[in-house]
């Protein structure tokens, strides 16, 4: 499996911050490239960090914590391909610890982009958003519960219910 993460530093963001950010949901993202922290305001240009990491488990446990594993599971593989997928996360949410999808426009505070190859991708991810609800209600990647491609919500009804 290899997952690449990277983000966009803009002259005005301080370095360290941006750094603790993607580290909350990537804690061993660690690019060679990070700049000093520069004087304000600087004429540098925006500097495109990368770095590998071993594993969207830190991601993954904060979605868990706040309940939106089947989200995850949706936005993970709205652009996946069954074996590459990109997806990007808030980096003002990260900063905060909140795991939190961007599905269409960039966000006010940049984004952490997100590149995951694995043979099998969606049942990887399937498996890696699993949750005891899916005993009752099964996932899996673009079916009738997913959501739409503009990130908004499928509406359904559970006939067992009625």
């Amino acid at each position: 499996m290899e997952i690449v993460v990277a983000t966009t530093l803009l002259n005005h963001e301080h370095p360290d911050l941006v750094l603790d950010a993607v580290r909350n949901m990537f804690p061993d993202w660690s690019p060679e490239n990070m700049p000093e922290r520069g004087v304000f305001p600087s004429s540098s240009t925006p500097v495109r960090l990368v770095s590998n990491v071993e594993s969207l488990n830190a991601m993954i446990e904060e979605a868990r914590n706040h309940r939106i594993l089947d989200t995850a599971l949706d936005a993970m593989t709205l652009k996946s391909d069954g074996e590459i997928s990109t997806f990007s996360l808030s980096r003002q949410a990260a900063a905060a610890g909140k795991c939190s999808f961007v599905i269409d426009e960039a966000p006010l505070g940049g984004t952490i982009d997100v590149t995951v190859k694995e043979v099998d991708l969606d049942g990887y991810l399937t498996t890696l958003t699993d949750h005891p609800g899916r005993d009752n209600v099964p996932r899996r990647p673009g079916d009738d519960l997913a959501m739409n491609e503009d990130g908004s919500s499928t509406e359904w009804i559970d006939a067992r219910k009625l």
